[in-house]
């Protein structure tokens, strides 16, 4: 059976809801994840994907802030309730639920990676495990606690503990934003591909921004790229 719920988790930093929401665009677009690549989404699935917010930790970045600009490009964005979101664990939403357990509908799911981020999930890991699904944790390996293979491996034992859900693959993700050039993001791949033989872990794919996508591609033609469009006004960073 083919995966239908994507889980997007990793730690601050790593750039995983930027994954998470390019990851969901393409999803629009007809394109399903295969190992060598994207191929053409199966017509099992519904042609519209649903963007689940999860992240109860990140207070820069939120999916939810997205939805009047996802929705147009066919990707639906549901979230916690607002009063709930700023609590440290929101009740199950009904409408979460709902679209976890809705058959034919791709969804994609952006999880805190910490344990409190890595709490929202578990309270639904029951009903994931019902269905069809894949954990991916996102790694940036410039970033504190995912700079070496010891620590990836304590973060996803900290998300897998407390979901109560196995991560399936790695998302390599290397970036330092506005500096990051090509030999940047292979050099921080290197590092991750490294890691996962370590861990046992598949990299399951190469997060890069578009502007850099064609020459990183060049380099590594068999790693399936994710060209990441940046959605989120990062000038709180200055």
């Amino acid at each position: 059976m083919l995966p239908r719920l994507f889980i997007f988790a990793g730690r601050f930093g790593s750039g995983k809801t930027e994954c998470a929401v390019n990851f969901a665009v393409q999803l629009a677009r007809g394109r399903y994840p295969s190992a060598t690549g994207w191929a053409q989404k199966p017509p099992s699935f519904n042609s519209h994907p649903t963007l689940v917010d999860l992240d109860i930790v990140t207070p820069y970045f939120r999916t939810r802030e997205l939805s009047d600009t996802l929705r147009p490009m066919g990707v639906y964005v549901v979230a916690p309730a607002q009063v709930g979101q700023y609590l440290d664990l929101p009740a199950i939403s009904p409408e979460i639920l709902g679209a976890i357990e809705r058959r034919g509908v791709l969804v994609v799911l952006d999880v805190g990676g910490d344990p409190q981020g890595a709490r929202a999930l578990g309270q639904y890991s029951p009903y994931i495990q019902q269905q069809e699904h894949v954990v991916y944790f996102v790694v940036n390996p410039y970033r504190p606690f995912t700079d070496t293979t010891a620590g990836i491996r304590t973060a996803i034992r900290e998300v897998e503990r407390t979901s109560r859900l196995r991560v399936s693959a790695l998302v390599s993700n290397p970036n330092m934003m506005d500096e990051t050039q090509p030999e940047l993001v292979l050099a921080g791949h290197r590092q991750v591909v490294a890691a996962s033989d370590a861990l046992g872990l598949p990299v399951a794919m190469l997060g890069v921004e578009e502007r850099l996508a064609e020459p990183v591609r060049r380099e590594v033609p068999d790693v399936p790229i994710l060209e990441i469009r940046r959605f989120f006004d990062l000038r709180w960073t200055a």
